[in-house]
């Protein structure tokens, strides 16, 4: 717990300046342009924290924190080195950041204040005095290494789920939402229950797909994403568009149909603006913003993740030990497609040692 005696304060600000001081600038990135399909708009008010979330999906990695305004999340204040990454360390890194912005907001408007050197520039006062509010500092750890894995994970099961998503005449675009809910991870479980690469809970599941004692489909991919079709079907129909459909996959149907018929408005960014609930907090918000940065990124892996895209193919050799299952995890392709790359049989099953193997992304 932080002292708040005059001398710690002050110690505290030194030890806050030697973290500032630590933070690298964010480089200039040119990027594909932001292009979606019909039903999936970009709002202008949005378009900025969806470059926020491109950049924590790209640029940045686990070993560094953004430090950012909770309301406006594009206003990214610095970004730090992490020692560890734990919540420990960002919820002191939050704390001080916290203490420094108090000090530069209640500088005398007249003086201009030393701590503005410390902050990425271009430097904007006011911004940093509006972060001053309650709990609008917020530390984003960088997640580049996760949306890698999340790519190559994806690529095992895209096929399958656009087919599903073709049965229930949705958009293919909703594919990628796993990105975001689980980085296509089957097994994934959350602290509130969610399961599986959908994250459904499991009253959301149960209509459509075994979820008990003994089996829970959720993790099953292509079972799982059949209820997810279902739900997002539901959503949709509720609501009228998709960025509200997809909403409310993340705040639910009922609330989210609530909050637009308290406002008498059908519009994400006027729920952004007005909508204030109790569980509408900070995910809920940017988590449509989070599935285009998300589309746009999978779209264009070879601008971002140019070492997971093989044009021209690259040789594998055998290993005591490989397998087709083996080699499709480890270079996040289907087994499919290692098959039709190397003209193997269906029945093909056995690999040989020095075997050479073009695996083709």
């Amino acid at each position: 717990m932080w002292c708040s005696s005059p001398r710690s304060r002050r110690s505290l600000v030194w030890v806050v300046v030697g973290l500032l001081l630590g933070a690298r600038p964010a480089d200039a990135h040119e990027t594909a342009r932001l292009e979606y399909p019909d039903g999936f708009e970009l709002p202008a008010s949005l378009a900025f924290r969806v470059q926020f979330w491109i950049d924590v999906f790209t640029r940045y990695s686990l070993r560094e924190a953004v430090v950012h305004d909770r309301a406006h999340p594009e206003r990214v204040l610095a970004v730090l080195p992490l020692k560890v990454g734990d919540s420990a360390e960002l919820a002191e890194i939050k704390a001080s950041y916290e203490e420094v912005i108090r000090e530069v907001a209640t500088a005398p408007t007249f003086t201009p204040s030393p701590f503005l050197n410390l902050f990425l520039p271009p430097v904007d006062p006011s911004a940093i005095a509006a972060a001053a509010g309650v709990d609008r500092v917020r530390v984003q750890p960088g997640q580049r290494e996760v949306f890698a894995k999340s790519i190559l994970r994806s690529r095992r099961y895209l096929d399958a789920i656009r087919r599903e998503f073709e049965r229930a005449g949705l958009p293919q675009t909703l594919a990628y939402l796993p990105h975001v809910e689980s980085s296509f991870d089957s097994e994934a479980r959350s602290s509130a229950g969610a399961v599986g690469m959908w994250q459904l809970m499991a009253d959301t599941a149960r209509p459509v797909i075994r979820v008990d004692d003994e089996v829970d489909e959720r993790t099953y991919p292509v079972k799982a994403t059949a209820a997810a079709a279902a739900y997002l079907t539901r959503a949709y129909v509720a609501l009228g568009n998709w960025p509200l459909a997809l909403t409310a996959y993340n705040y639910g149907i009922a609330g989210t149909v609530r909050a637009v018929q308290a406002l008498g408005a059908d519009d994400l960014t006027d729920l952004i603006a007005h909508h204030d609930g109790v569980n509408w907090g900070f995910a809920c918000k940017n988590f449509y913003a989070q599935f285009l940065a998300a589309v746009h990124v999978a779209e264009n892996t070879g601008d971002y993740f140019p070492e997971l895209v093989y044009p021209n193919g690259i040789e594998h050799v055998v290993r005591k030990g490989d397998t087709l299952w083996h080699l499709s995890r480890r270079y996040g392709v289907p087994i499919e497609s290692i098959r039709e790359s190397n003209a193997l049989s269906g029945a093909t099953t056995q690999l040989r040692l020095g075997q050479r193997l073009m695996i083709r992304g």
